[in-house]
């Protein structure tokens, strides 16, 4: 066991056995047995209910009376959503269980078509960076970086049709957005105005997923914008200092400084503008970046961000595995560093580490059982929209890099921009006839899977095993509420 799962065992045995106390309905003697449980999902929360009816010998009824009692802990509840170390799919659980979402949970397990949840917006044609790990470069025959660029389809969306595309999914009571892509959103004109156009909906959270190189061009007009009508904002830094930045970015060492002037500038406005954007950044750990996280850490918390992601590189179809985090160096230092975060030396900014980079790759009593399904396709969790109209059942299929090695994964084209009735009608037929298609896909047939995604199929499946063994989603363990993913204790 790794010093960093070490930490968590003892974490989850010492909080849940120390100041839960228990509740009247439950007698001294279930009440270890509770305690245990509690324990067992804190570090394995998609740990099937078959698997732990099994290892406790619980029938059914009795592992569903157990979770309800845990269901209504808060102590339980809260270690689960700050502290587990798989804490980003407890967040998915969350999400998933909320009563709106029950409805369409249940539609899906019975194999139907769900309308999408989250609609990803990709309008950038080019890339300013050169990042080293990304699906989307290739060196050339002279060992130049380029990035690989969307097969031509057709003309690229125009303004007025990107709006048409958004009016279509407000229309469906589709409020999830977010514009991101194998380019940069910010090289593109559709970015601002769609941001602006979703706006108009007080329902729609919108997020950007950008570099933070923007153009030349952009000023406090633009920052406003952003810190406006966005909910959430998060910078690909992706490095602690200028050196390790300019060696995985390729560009020179000099644009480190002008990204972080970039995201002083959207901090600004949103203190100017006293807007509610929630600001962070991510940080990309293996054995060729970020030596010292804590830098990084340190000025992002002194810059005013809200949050920061220390995520594990996805290394693209299993190549460039030299970006692999497999330093033990780098485990001990993650180690030491939540143990930092717990005791607040970051607050009030928050700090998430990829589950990834805390689970011991070697033992194989924290593989994961491959989900039977890509849910992310199936639900619409991540549909995307490319810079033609086309549509891509995740943001990852949609990647030029992608396209490129595994072209089958495109499911239609949105072309019909006469009215709002015929894109609606074209659009429905697309998501419809793709569904069988979509059921189909899983990580072993798809072209690779970010972090993110599989704990998001992983949660799901979870679910799905639970109710194929007769649990229904609503006699979880894990309460509905509000994504906490990028929430301090007490926010």
């Amino acid at each position: 066991m790794s010093s960093v799962q070490t930490a968590f065992s003892l974490y989850a045995g010492g909080l849940l056995t120390g100041d839960v106390a228990r509740p009247s309905e439950i007698d001294e003697q279930d009440w270890p047995l509770v305690l245990r449980l509690a324990s067992k999902l804190f570090l394995e929360p998609t740990r099937t209910s078959r698997d732990l009816a099994k290892e406790f010998a619980l029938s059914r009824p009795e592992l569903v009376r157990l979770y309800r009692v845990i269901r209504n802990i808060r102590e339980i509840q809260d270690a689960w959503t700050f502290d587990s170390p798989l804490r980003r799919r407890v967040s998915f659980l969350r999400r998933e269980l909320q009563p709106e979402n029950l409805p369409s949970l249940q539609s899906m397990f019975n194999g139907e078509v769900c309308l999408p949840n989250h609609i990803e917006f990709h309008p950038a044609l080019m890339c300013n960076l050169r990042c080293r790990a990304c699906p989307n470069i290739q060196s050339d025959s002279k060992g130049d970086w380029q990035f690989l660029g969307y097969p031509k389809l057709g003309v690229p969306l125009q303004p007025n049709q990107l709006n048409l595309i958004a009016d279509l999914f407000l229309e469906m009571g589709i409020n999830d957005y977010s514009f991101g892509g194998g380019g940069e959103p910010s090289l593109s004109d559709l970015t601002l105005e769609g941001i602006a156009h979703l706006h108009r909906s007080s329902k729609a959270e919108i997020s950007l997923y950008t570099n933070g190189i923007f153009p030349a061009s952009w000023g406090e007009a633009e920052f406003r914008t952003l810190v406006s009508g966005l909910h959430k904002m998060r910078f690909s830094i992706d490095a602690a200092n200028a050196q390790e930045w300019s060696s995985y970015k390729g560009r020179p060492t000099e644009f480190f400084e002008l990204l972080w002037k970039n995201i002083q500038a959207v901090v600004q406005a949103k203190r100017k503008e006293a807007s509610s954007t929630r600001i962070g950044a991510s940080c990309l750990v293996s054995d060729l970046t970020c030596n010292d996280v804590e830098v990084f850490l340190l000025r992002a918390m002194n810059t005013g961000l809200d949050f920061c992601d220390i995520k594990a590189v996805e290394t693209c179809f299993g190549e460039k595995t030299e970006y692999k985090a497999k330093s033990r160096k780098i485990r001990e230092v993650l180690g030491e560093l939540i143990s930092k975060v717990r005791a607040g030396i970051y607050a009030p900014m928050d700090v998430v580490v990829d589950d990834s980079l805390l689970r011991d790759e070697g033992d194989p009593t924290t593989a994961d059982a491959a989900p039977s399904r890509c849910w992310i396709a199936v639900r619409g969790r991540m549909l995307t929209v490319g810079p033609y109209g086309e549509l891509y059942p995740c943001s990852d299929a949609a990647n030029p890099g992608a396209v490129e090695r595994c072209n089958n994964k495109l499911i239609g084209q949105l072309t019909d921009f006469s009215s709002l009735d015929a894109l609606r009608a074209e659009f429905t037929a697309i998501w419809s006839d793709s569904l069988s298609r979509r059921q189909l896909m899983s990580r072993n047939n798809c072209s690779y899977c970010v972090p993110s995604h599989n704990n998001y199929n992983t949660a799901v499946d979870k679910l799905y095993q639970d109710w194929q063994f007769g649990i229904m989603p609503e006699d979880q363990p894990f309460a509905g509420e509000p994504d906490h993913y990028h929430r301090s204790h007490g926010s």
